[in-house]
């Protein structure tokens, strides 16, 4: 049982990992020349298209019924939605700020597990939650100027990408977890499309910017930030809490920061790799199993 749930503890940090790797890519994009709404809008589009390929190519695909297909054309719908909060996020904060306010899934998806699930949170999770938020506050460099720069709508939508992202792993665990990992994943990125062609009209369809190299940003951004990660969380978490997997999810964090040195150059300090330190060190705290006191305790 522990060897299942190790393997979906690491299934879930690939996965957000994955994400992690994500930022750097969406950067390049951008300095490439082309706008928000294509790489976007490809990177969902290009996503669905290819774990659909690998469905049918790898036998995963199985009947299914019109209700499930709405239930997971729905719960994919919120990672479109995680995309464009953030992004209208960051039009508005400055990037630490914006970074801090998605990170609150952490607590946000054991809140939900609470509530939902009637599971409270355990002593290591609620000491996990504070290592990662408070090496989060390091890492991004939050201080007391840039909470000066606050904008109320950015602060509105900074949390709801967080509350979406906390959906999006609460659904990844729960929606028809008898189809294959694969077929899942492809019908809930194919709700993440409907959702951000909604927002963003794919234009670059037919506006010659998939010609002009729109089409290599949209295959890496849908193999890091759709196929890979949706895929992962579909494997690992229906065998974990929403909690547990929202706080192995913090992983993403230092894999920006080292993804942002390591492809973009930019320079980190002490305080970051300090803030880096202090988030795996609250994974890691969140995987460590009750003193047999305490569970006994619990068992009484």
């Amino acid at each position: 049982m522990m060897s299942t749930k190790w393997k979906a503890s690491i299934y879930v940090l690939l996965g957000a990992a994955s994400y992690g790797i994500l930022s750097s890519i969406v950067k390049l994009g951008y300095a490439a020349g082309f706008s928000a709404s294509e790489v976007t809008g490809s990177q969902v589009m290009f996503g669905a298209a290819m774990l659909w390929i690998l469905c049918y190519t790898t036998g995963s695909f199985r009947k299914v019924t019109k209700s499930s297909i709405l239930k997971l054309l729905a719960g994919g719908s919120f990672t479109g939605m995680t995309g464009v909060f953030y992004y209208y996020s960051l039009q508005m904060l400055d990037a630490s700020i914006a970074v801090l306010l998605l990170f609150q899934f952490t607590w946000m998806g054991l809140l939900l597990d609470w509530l939902l699930q009637g599971k409270r949170p355990g002593r290591n999770q609620g000491w996990a939650v504070l290592l990662i938020l408070g090496g989060t506050l390091l890492a991004t460099g939050f201080s007391y100027e840039s909470l000066a720069q606050l904008d109320t709508l950015g602060l509105i939508l900074g949390l709801l990408s967080a509350a979406s992202y906390t959906f999006f792993i609460y659904f990844s665990g729960r929606l028809e977890t008898g189809l294959p990992a694969l077929q899942r994943s492809a019908w809930m990125i194919t709700g993440a499309s409907i959702f951000v062609a909604v927002i963003y009209p794919p234009q670059f369809l037919w506006n010659g910017a998939l010609q002009e190299g729109l089409w290599l940003w949209g295959l890496l951004l849908s193999v890091f930030g759709m196929v890979l990660p949706t895929f992962l969380y579909a494997k690992g978490a229906p065998k974990l809490d929403t909690g547990l997997s929202s706080v192995l999810g913090a992983i993403e964090l230092p894999v920006v920061i080292l993804c942002s040195a390591l492809l973009l150059g930019e320079s980190s300090g002490l305080l970051q790799w300090i803030g880096i330190a202090t988030i795996l060190l609250g994974i890691a705290v969140s995987e460590m199993k009750p003193s047999e006191s305490r569970q006994s305790r619990k068992n009484r």
